[in-house]
């Protein structure tokens, strides 16, 4: 069990999914105090979970507690990408000198992981003692490191290497600001410690303040001294866990399903509210409405239609495919000349038509400016088709994309990529490829079993779909 503060957009759902798996809501916003019945407690977070980039929930916190929230989230939505570090925010580690260049430091860290040290006077073979000041989550991240040393408490954490005063932004109340500055600064004077005030310590005592920082001053004396007794990179303190969880269209349904069980709640709730502006208020006004006896289906539908006739007016469409690494790529804009409607979902056919010189992917053969891709997009679909053809006509070969079901918005077409893919020349069988590529991100538990296991039918499914043709 672990004290939990949730914020952002499905604050609703993951407060729902929490308290089933056992866990305290703590810090309650009033909307969800009114929503669940609950009394607001103030007591401080172990762990909390809050919007991070477009499609991502953060999970920050001490590391067992966050570890397990984390878990809880992914075993209940499950069709998820999952970035976890394999050195925590903060966390204070012994690393090795293994080059010196222009007087920055080449520092290898724990888990063969390694990272540079700006203004480092040390040799190569040097032990120095430095923290995660950036956290690699994401497999293209690099740990960022700093000598300034942090221990995390409930309400403080206490640095040392500065002799800075800071506060989170959170609290808000001046004269508690001004009080919590106060107690810091006098509990720190002349000790050479630095102080971050968090969230939480608005709602702490300055008996609260005081006691913290003696305990967490003690606990820095022996993490510096046994670090310092090390001869190997070591982790000595684990510093904060923080997990992103990137969420698929089908993961958002899920948090639908959960909302639904508390509140009015439209299909595509969070998937719209995730784009923000005036398709989150549009979401806002029905939901209101839901709740004073709309027909939720009939109104569903009516929001796709405006959806489907925003789409087909645009001029171009942007297409963005999330990568299992967490990158966001933006293909060739499109525009949509052709809409299917079927039961539940949409069937667009958009063309893209290249300006620029490079090689088709998956299929290996050179593009040329003018050459185009039919698009097919099957919003209810676990796969997107790309038909490839020369400027004159000419069939150039089927790429069959195996990813999650897009979701659409008014002028985007969004979709997580599941890696593995179908491709198919003229005159050719068809021929499964990148399969290596979804294991890796399988055995590094980025992506799911959910989505593993569906990956792999979905290839199999088209691949035999396009042996018959």
């Amino acid at each position: 069990m672990a004290r939990v503060r949730v914020r952002g957009i499905a604050a609703t759902a993951l407060t729902k999914l929490l308290m089933d798996k056992g866990h305290v809501i703590v810090q309650a916003s009033r909307i969800i105090q009114e929503r669940f019945g609950i009394q607001l407690n103030t007591a401080p977070a172990d762990v909390t979970v809050k919007d991070g980039d477009q499609d991502e929930l953060v999970v920050i916190g001490f590391p067992r507690e966050a570890l397990e929230v984390f878990n809880d989230i992914v075993s209940e939505i499950e069709y998820v990408f999952t970035w976890k570090p394999k050195l925590n925010l903060h966390s204070i580690v012994a690393a090795r000198v293994k080059d010196v260049r222009d007087n920055t430091c080449i520092l290898e860290l724990p888990h063969g992981l390694y990272s540079e040290l700006s203004n480092c006077s040390r040799r190569e073979g040097d032990l120095i003692v430095v923290s995660i000041a950036k956290a690699p989550i994401k497999p293209w991240e690099k740990p960022r490191v700093t000598t300034s040393l942090r221990v995390i408490g409930e309400y403080v954490a206490l640095i040392h290497g500065s002799t800075r005063l800071t506060i989170s932004e959170h609290v808000r109340n001046q004269e508690k600001r001004k009080e919590l500055l106060a107690t810091a600064t006098a509990a720190v004077l002349g000790k050479g410690y630095g102080v971050h005030l968090r969230s939480s310590s608005l709602y702490a005592s300055p008996e609260d303040i005081v006691r913290e920082i003696n305990e967490l001053e003690e606990k820095i004396k022996e993490i510096i001294e046994k670090a310092r007794s090390l001869e190997e990179p070591s982790i000595v303190y684990e510093g904060e866990f923080i997990g992103i969880i990137g969420l698929t269209s089908t993961a958002k349904e899920r948090l639908d399903e959960i909302r639904s069980s508390i509140v009015p709640t439209i299909k595509m709730h969070h998937s719209l509210k995730t784009y923000g502006g005036t398709l989150s208020d549009i979401v806002d006004y029905i939901e209101i409405g839901l709740a004073k006896g709309l027909d939720r289906e009939k109104v569903f539908t009516a929001l796709n239609e405006f959806i489907v006739s925003k789409l087909k007016s645009m001029p171009r469409v942007r297409i963005v495919h999330v990568k299992p690494d967490g990158r966001a790529l933006e293909l060739t804009p499109g525009k949509v000349e052709v809409v299917l409607e079927k039961e539940n979902s949409f069937v667009l056919r958009i063309k893209r038509v290249f300006r620029s010189r490079g090689v088709l992917d998956g299929l290996g053969i050179e593009k040329q400016p003018g050459d185009y891709d039919e698009m097919i997009v099957d919003t209810s679909s676990w796969h997107t088709i790309h038909n490839y053809y020369r400027i004159d006509g000419t069939h150039l070969g089927t790429y069959v994309n195996i990813n999650t079901p897009p979701e659409i918005s008014t002028n985007t077409i969004k979709y997580h990529d599941l890696s593995i893919d179908v491709v198919k020349k003229p005159g050719e069988e068809p021929e499964i490829i990148d399969i290596e590529e979804l294991e890796k991100y399988y055995q590094e538990n980025i992506i799911t079993e959910k989505l593993y296991r569906k990956a792999l039918e979905e290839a199999e499914k088209i691949y035999n779909e396009l042996k018959k043709r």
